[in-house]
């Protein structure tokens, strides 16, 4: 599979949720050039965000930047691979393993 048809499936997993790294999370991107995929926090409060001088200035969900491939991009990257496997667990309606 072509690495544009693959970031096209990735692209159709937008908008779902998983239980990942302990905590739900929703997928809200691909960044195609970046070679990552973002995570959105769901659930519990918000975490404290700052302005640019370091004060407290708003909350704002935690985000999460899963990279695509490995080092050497000939490879997934594990945190990919357990995205997916945390992604496949939720949509058969099972627990994660990790």
């Amino acid at each position: 599979m072509t690495d544009d048809a693959f970031l096209d499936r990735l692209r159709g997993l937008i908008g779902r949720d998983c239980e990942y790294l302990g905590g739900r999370c929703r997928l809200i991107d691909v960044l195609a050039d970046e070679g990552t995929l973002v995570l959105e926090r769901r659930g519990g409060l918000p975490a404290i965000q700052t302005d640019q001088y370091g004060h407290a200035s708003h909350r704002g969900s935690e985000v999460l930047q899963i990279p695509i491939f490995g080092k050497d991009r000939d490879h997934f990257s594990d945190e990919l691979m357990d995205l997916l496997a945390c992604l496949s667990a939720c949509a058969q309606g099972t627990s994660p393993s990790r």
